[in-house]
């Protein structure tokens, strides 16, 4: 086997496999970033629609003013695993192994909260013209801290799309403490790649062992259902459109995210581009973005503009996001 004709060794890397795929533990906290297709993996493990390696980061800032505020990293590699003797890469089986760190943590220091993320999925052609369908599990370790002694007041449902939210359902009490937890899921999607037009649908059940989150063990997390979705074609020899969404929902957390950018080539290159969008995340933000391809190297930057106030009180959400990826 070969990672995408990059590596000639992977032995090590099937024995990891093997013995996560033993394990099999999946997904725990999600991510919330604007860039969702940077991060598609985390939703469902299934949707690695391409065989290159590669390596992403992105961090977002989030400032509620005289509030608090707080930052979001996340860092993924993936690698793409085909036949060693495989010619031509069209239209062949692989696996996908990917490997992630996310971290989100307020200035106050009331929240802190980590997971440690492995994939691992595997695609089949249907045909002969690079449709596939795709099979994978997900496995996570979290960390979750909220409350730190300091009173804070907040609105009903604050920051309802972010990862506050998310460690204050994690721990309702605020008790302060760190609380490890392992959940379990999986995901499907079908997908195509050409030269014309791309697109993936998927679907994801996450943490449907219910684990306990907080020291009372008196709070489980509830099952995390997703659907994800996006569409790529080209509207001239230079520029292409594209258009894409994810959506996720459970008890207390639901987010739907869609958007659409547009791509300029240069020299007729696929390395080399020019992207523009919009994305909206419902009942919060709009998102407007700008990405630059050069060679491997490809960074977006997008910034958050409210459209809906919190249900209490008129507090304003200013976020912004950087996203950098390296094909290796």
């Amino acid at each position: 086997m070969q990672v995408s004709n990059y590596a000639k060794n992977t032995s090590p890397i099937f024995s990891f496999s093997g013995m996560l795929l033993t394990t099999a533990f999946a997904a725990g906290q999600c991510p919330h970033f604007a860039g969702v297709q940077d991060v598609s993996i985390w939703y469902n493990p299934a949707l690695k629609v391409n065989k290159v390696p590669l390596a992403h980061v992105s961090v977002r800032s989030v400032r509620y003013p005289n509030i608090i505020s707080y930052t979001s990293k996340i860092l993924t590699i993936e690698l793409p695993l085909v036949s060693n003797d495989a010619d031509d890469l069209d239209n062949i089986p692989f696996m996908n192994l990917a490997a992630g760190i996310s971290t989100d943590n307020s200035s106050s220091g009331f929240m802190v909260a980590s997971t440690a993320m492995m994939t691992l999925s595997y695609a089949m052609p249907l045909n002969d013209n690079n449709t596939y369908f795709a099979m994978g599990i997900q496995g996570n370790y979290s960390l979750n801290r909220i409350g730190n002694g300091t009173a804070y007041s907040f609105p009903e449902k604050f920051d309802k799309s972010g990862a506050l939210n998310w460690s204050m359902i994690m721990d309702p009490n605020a008790t302060g403490l760190n609380f490890g937890y392992i959940t379990a899921g999986v995901g499907v999607a079908l997908f195509h790649t050409g030269a014309e037009k791309e697109w993936y649908v998927g679907g994801s059940i996450k943490n449907f062992n219910h684990p306990y989150t907080e020291w009372g063990r008196a709070t489980r997390l509830p099952s995390t259902n997703g659907v994800q979705f996006g569409y790529k074609a080209a509207i001239s020899s230079s520029i292409d459109i594209c258009g894409y969404g994810n959506a996720s929902w459970q008890t207390g957390l639901n987010e739907q995210f869609i958007g659409v950018r547009f791509i300029r080539h240069f020299n007729d290159s696929t390395n080399y581009t020019l992207g523009f969008g919009v994305g909206y995340r419902a009942y919060d933000a709009l998102v407007p973005e700008v990405s630059f391809q050069m060679g491997n190297s490809r960074l977006a930057l997008y910034y958050e503009i409210n459209v809906a106030s919190l249900p209490e009180g008129d507090y304003r959400k200013r976020a912004f996001e950087i996203s950098y990826r390296y094909n290796l």
